[in-house]
């Protein structure tokens, strides 16, 4: 029953590839401080670049900046095609997301984001059962021009066999030695590379960044994330009437039976997802990858491209250790015959049991001895010398 659910569903939604997605609500529309802020807290980022502004006026960009992916706080691309509309029992989760961009996000631009559905396919899993997979693109709009675009794929399945709503441990309990060495690795972890340049002649392929740890995952946190990513939030009797126009996220409750109550929201409440706690969006995870790249790369580098998977759900009270090796390093040239000099970063996310979480790619323009990083990046790139080992 549950797999002819996943069939209609994938014939519904393709009715709407090509078409705006049904299911992504706008975020904020103009990179203030406020909003930069919100962001920059939800994700603990503490890089002065994106939280000073008299520090953003002496940077090479002279003006505070917003992080790359605060444009998920504009429009994030991660639609379900048409599960909202109607009544299932299935749910849909964020597997994969891409991004790249032209320019940097200054204080004070104005931005917007179109989300569309380009592709509904079906995909099996491991233990052969059907799956729903919604592609959706996304572009970006910076002061009227288009600056950044992407795709993301989210994975419909049904309830019973998503292991985020359906656990396989209880919420992590951390023993003394391993607080303690959490602690000594916060309080000795390293800032953000910040105004020192990293040029690009002194990186080598097999150079690893320093390990960023996040976590344990709490509450606020999620909560925080809520408000950083800018959608609309309702309650009472708001929230009510909203729901009765999306009869796919109209659910009763499974611990109180109050029959109207959001299905969006399993994932980020205590009671329906026990024993293991809620678990974070898939931005967060993107934001958090794309952190230990900003980190690592410094004020006067770039981050061009950022592909994360997200390979299993980061729960409430997990921790998250970000590690990045370089994988490559070359040189690119846009329309305009500007060379960039490029490395690539491998980034792999691992929960306190040493489970990967999230695994991410990034292309970072650096800086090299007296060439600096010019911007915009102008159309397509050309690799210099692609078949170079």
């Amino acid at each position: 029953m549950e797999q002819d659910e996943i069939e209609r569903l994938i014939q519904s939604s393709r009715r709407v590839i090509g078409y705006v997605a049904p299911d992504v609500e706008p975020g904020v529309d103009v990179a203030s401080w406020i909003n930069i802020s919100r962001f920059v807290d939800a994700s603990g980022d503490d890089n002065p670049l994106y939280l000073d502004v008299r520090y953003g006026a002496s940077s090479v960009h002279h003006t505070m900046l917003a992080p790359p992916t605060f444009v998920l706080a504009v429009r994030a691309p991660a639609s379900a095609g048409v599960l909202d509309l109607t009544e299932h029992r299935l749910t849909g989760t964020l597997s994969s997301l891409h991004l790249s961009w032209d320019d940097t996000v200054r204080l004070g631009d104005a931005l917007v984001g179109r989300v569309c559905v380009s592709d509904v396919t079906r995909r099996l899993a491991a233990a052969g059962q059907a799956r729903a997979c919604v592609l959706s693109t996304v572009e970006y709009q910076r002061n009227g021009v288009g600056f950044a675009r992407g795709w993301a794929e989210v994975e419909v399945a049904t309830l019973d066999e998503d292991p985020s709503l359906f656990p396989r441990r209880s919420i992590h309990r951390y023993e003394p030695a391993d607080v303690e060495q959490m602690v000594r690795e916060l309080d000795t972890e390293q800032p953000s590379r910040g105004a020192v340049p990293r040029f690009w002649s002194d990186v080598a392929v097999g150079e690893a960044t320093p390990t960023i740890l996040k976590g344990p995952l709490t509450l606020s946190d999620l909560e925080l994330w809520v408000f950083a990513e800018g959608r609309p939030v309702r309650a009472g009797n708001l929230h009510y009437a909203r729901l009765a126009e999306l009869k796919g996220r109209r659910a009763a409750n499974p611990v109180t039976g109050w029959p109207v109550w959001d299905r969006a929201e399993t994932s980020l409440d205590s009671a329906a997802t026990a024993p293991a706690g809620p678990s974070a969006p898939g931005g967060l995870l993107f934001t958090l990858a794309g952190q230990h790249v900003t980190h690592w790369m410094g004020d006067d580098a770039f981050l061009r491209q950022l592909s994360v998977r997200i390979m299993q759900p980061f729960r409430y009270g997990d921790a998250l250790r970000l590690t990045g090796t370089v994988i490559d390093r070359h040189t690119a040239t846009d329309e305009a015959r500007t060379r960039y000099h490029a490395i690539t970063l491998r980034v792999v996310g691992r929960n306190q049991l040493g489970e990967p979480v999230v695994e991410a790619h990034a292309v970072v323009f650096l800086p090299d001895h007296g060439k600096p990083v010019r911007l915009p990046v102008r159309g397509g790139l050309t690799c210099d010398a692609p078949l170079e080992n």
